[in-house]
């Protein structure tokens, strides 16, 4: 059984989109239904419901549902079913998986689930090199809109949380968007003798380093390989020191 949530504040669309889900021929269900942004909110801060996809509307009857996914990242992958073409890169950057324009037939409706089923199964297939549950993420496989992709953790120069956002950033600074709730999440699955967590929000891979340089009389200003420059905080700048030991 596939549980999906719609996000719609129209009745009439909400009963359309249901209709035409019923239509996929597939084990679906509906378990919830949400028309605000408000209970967008409220639903992500309070929900222990398995979700394994997410259809939204996007202009809502009391705002913008960005509002809602800025404050707590959606537990499952989203497909965006709006009037509007407006918000398509915010959306793709919100765990955004396809992006349909209403008004749209069930084929279109029935491609976007079926790219969702491709992802779901490349990110759930079995790997020859499945990682045991107690030692260092070796790595992490990334969703975008067009694929799964797989990095391993030594690639990332640094890795950096903005709002609910987390972002790894390669030896070329490249950006990348990793599935975690939280920079404690991942933290906790890094491997504690490359990685150090330098400040609130930002997770250092010490391969990556360049050179030290004081930035005040308690914290580094941290060159990297890549050319991104980070800052120590000075709660953390003492341990800092010590872990390079």
């Amino acid at each position: 059984m596939t549980n999906v949530v719609i996000i719609e504040d129209e009745p009439l669309a909400r009963d359309k989109l249901r209709r035409m889900l019923q239509n996929l021929g597939e084990p679906i269900e509906v378990v919830a239904e949400l028309g605000s942004v408000a209970e967008v909110k409220h639903w992500l801060a309070t929900t222990s419901q398995a979700v394994d996809v997410i259809f939204s509307d996007i202009e809502l009857s009391d705002g913008n549902v960005f509002a809602a996914y800025e404050h707590d990242m959606p537990p499952a992958p989203l497909i965006f079913v709006t009037a509007y073409d407006a918000f398509m890169l915010e959306a793709f950057e919100s765990q955004g998986i396809a992006y349909l324009l209403k008004p749209y037939s069930g084929a279109k409706l029935a491609q976007a689930w079926q790219k969702f089923k491709q992802l779901t199964q490349k990110a759930a297939a079995p790997s020859a090199h499945t990682q045991p549950a107690n030692e260092p993420l070796q790595r992490i496989a990334i969703k975008t809109a067009q694929q799964v992709y797989f990095m391993r953790t030594g690639e990332f120069a640094y890795i950096k949380a903005d709002g609910n956002l987390i972002m790894g950033f390669d030896q070329q600074n490249r950006r990348h968007y990793l599935p975690f709730p939280s920079l404690q999440a991942l933290e906790k699955h890094l491997d504690s003798r490359q990685f150090f967590r330098i400040n609130r929000s930002e997770i250092v891979n010490v391969d990556a380093i360049d050179k030290l340089e004081r930035y005040c009389k308690n914290s580094y200003l941290v060159l990297l390989k890549n050319g991104a420059q980070l800052k120590t905080s000075q709660s953390r700048t003492s341990t800092f020191n010590q872990w390079l030991r």
